[in-house]
């Protein structure tokens, strides 16, 4: 083999190996994760519980219970999947779309008064639940921090029990479902008749992003009732509320006043 053969097959190999390094280190043209789970089981490696957080029968419980089944006070509990999202790429500035779908449970026990919640969020990766969280603050929030969004690199769908100060004005002073982003206000909000529905039963959940428009949309129904579904959605960026990787989970809590929370079923599916 000649002198010029043999470096050109080295200039060839060369040029591959460097191909082959930057493809590697680019990232993929489609990130995806989807997980479905039809039943909550205790040894279930992907699900990270934290605080009060329990399973029951294979239904996440967020709040703690007493063992005649009445929802306890000041109870706060995470359920995270520990898969990490890249919900947006620094590089590239591309945001991910993402749908998420769960059934739920909430039980007043028909009193008046209730609370206090129970949220979808989305956080940092090594989010855990804030000191003196309970409450209102829905196991998500400082109430040092709860109403600055700066502070707080959260997104959160709350189904709120109770209504507090700071919680929706004129004829939304009621149960609501509210769009959080980056403090305990709801930037968006609509009924939630919890208040309405029989003892036991099943709410469901549709929450979708869309990244091109940027709009988030929440649908909430209770199949075989007579209220029909509630919606409310909110235009918002994750680039200026969320790092680029994050986590989903659930959030719940009770303060002096109690309801339960639990979920039955979660399905997630995110792509980049």
């Amino acid at each position: 083999m000649s002198r010029s053969s043999t470096l050109i097959k080295i200039f060839i190999t060369s040029l591959l190996l460097q191909y082959i390094n930057v493809k590697s280190q680019s990232p993929s043209q489609s990130e995806t994760v989807s997980f479905s789970i039809t039943r909550f089981e205790e040894e279930n490696p992907d699900i990270l519980y934290r605080g009060d957080a329990s399973i029951s029968n294979g239904i996440l419980r967020l709040t703690k219970i007493d063992q005649s089944g009445k929802p306890l006070s000041n109870s706060v509990g995470h359920a995270t999947h520990v898969t990490p999202i890249h919900i947006w790429d620094k590089t590239s500035g591309e945001l991910a779309d993402f749908s998420t779908g769960f059934s739920f449970i909430v039980n007043t026990d028909n009193a008046p008064l209730h609370g206090d919640g129970f949220a979808f969020f989305i956080a940092p990766i090594h989010f855990d639940i804030p000191k003196n969280s309970s409450g209102g603050y829905l196991g998500l929030f400082n109430p040092k921090t709860a109403h600055v969004p700066s502070q707080n690199p959260i997104l959160a769908i709350e189904f709120d029990g109770f209504t507090n100060d700071w919680d929706p004005p004129s004829s939304y002073q009621s149960p609501h479902i509210g769009i959080d982003v980056g403090a305990i206000d709801s930037i968006a909000y609509a009924l939630w008749p919890i208040n309405f529905v029989p003892r036991n039963a099943i709410g469901e959940a549709s929450i979708n992003y869309n990244s091109e428009s940027k709009r988030l949309s929440v649908f909430v129904a209770y199949p075989g009732t007579e209220w029909n579904s509630t919606s409310v959605s909110f235009v918002v960026d994750l680039r200026s509320v969320l790092p680029e990787w994050v986590r989903v989970g659930f959030s719940g809590a009770t303060g002096e006043l109690v309801e339960t929370h639990d979920i039955v079923n979660w399905s997630f599916e995110s792509a980049l």
